[in-house]
């Protein structure tokens, strides 16, 4: 099949979208992307196999005259995409505004449509998008509810394909400069960092007593400034980003924002993780991604209103000491994974 993929906004749309295509493209299909031409997809995506197709579409946040400009713009991509869609096969919408229009002339044309779910709480696209297509895939039980479409199959985030193919390896520790028979915590809260966890952490830094390493990935915008601030110690590391799956599966504990990609890595992974939540996505969406692992026993979470430097001491001290509930947060987030998740996915996309 001619597959048409739309993915952008941020890689948690992005990266789930790039894996399936590899294996779409592994069993012989063509795959193309489209996407916006001012988000990161259009310098993420032109860096891969695949064609990029980049459409003008404005953002639909913002006031009433970015509204209006957002939907005259979402029609003329309606409008390009009928003719740029013509001799495909299917087409599959991974979320994010830019989506909509995408889907809505694949499917005029009368071709396959699906979209794929990251979230616990579906997006604002998918949900306009839902009864409209042709196959709806979830990645949480809790999407089941929020979905309408009878063709609606919880089966994963591709992303957990890459997370089992890794295997534990401790010299991922090892080159972080990190003594791999120490317990170790892992630290990130995305490619960019969190201004307001940041600063918390440094503080957690000043008062850190307990007897296991650290590897704190401060993300693209914080590195520089922590590095000045924080003098050379033993059992702390810095880096501005570091091979976040490989190290994981070397280490004891994650605290970690609750995006879509890194729960699906938690689970397919099997890590002990204490999640906070980002407050300042839309929907909330992470509280309620970190809610579906930390109702089966598979996370903690700290909200970040309730974040301080002594919590996160005193939590991380009492996990990192209980084998056993460390051990029950591994096994359980383990069970939520699907082993089988590409394949899955690829099989119901060929049904239709």
């Amino acid at each position: 099949m001619k597959i048409a993929i739309v993915a952008g906004g941020t890689g948690g749309h992005i990266y789930p979208a790039l894996t399936l295509a590899e294996s779409l493209k592994e069993r012989g299909h063509e795959i193309v992307f489209f996407g916006s031409n001012d988000r990161m997809e259009k310098d993420i995506i032109p860096n891969t196999q695949f064609p990029f197709i980049g459409l003008d579409v404005v953002s639909t946040q913002g006031g009433i005259v970015n509204k209006g400009l957002s939907l005259l713009s979402m029609v003329s991509t309606y409008l390009k995409c009928l003719k740029l869609l013509k001799g495909y096969d299917l087409a599959i919408g991974f979320g994010n505004y830019i989506s909509v229009p995408v889907m809505l002339a694949a499917k005029k044309l009368g071709l396959k449509t699906a979209v794929h779910e990251q979230n616990s709480f579906v997006g604002k696209a998918n949900r306009y998008l839902d009864e409209k297509v042709d196959l709806v895939i979830g990645s949480y039980k809790e999407d089941k509810e929020q979905f309408k479409n009878p063709n609606t199959k919880i089966l994963g985030n591709p992303q957990e394909h890459r997370a089992l193919t890794i295997e534990k390896d401790v010299d991922a520790l090892i080159k972080l400069g990190l003594d791999p028979d120490k317990k170790t915590v892992v630290i990130f809260m995305g490619s960019l960092g969190s201004e307001t966890v940041n600063k918390i952490i440094l503080d957690y830094f000043k008062i850190k007593d307990g007897d296991y390493q650290v590897v704190y990935a401060t993300g693209k915008n914080y590195y520089k400034e922590d590095k000045e601030k924080l003098e050379e110690r033993e059992d702390i590391r810095i880096f501005e980003r570091i091979d976040g799956i490989r190290v994981m599966k070397a280490s004891s504990l994650l605290i970690s924002r609750a995006g879509a990609t890194t729960l699906c890595e938690i689970t397919s992974s099997g890590t002990a993780a204490i999640l906070v939540p980002s407050p300042y996505v839309p929907n909330n969406h992470q509280f309620f991604n970190a809610k579906s692992l930390v109702d089966e026993e598979a996370a903690m979470m700290i909200e970040e209103k309730d974040l301080t430097a002594e919590r996160l001491n005193e939590t991380i001290n009492c996990l990192i000491n209980d084998d056993k509930k460390l051990t029950e947060l591994r096994e359980n987030a383990r069970k939520l994974a699907n082993d089988s998740v590409i394949e899955d996915i690829i099989s119901e996309i060929e049904k239709i």
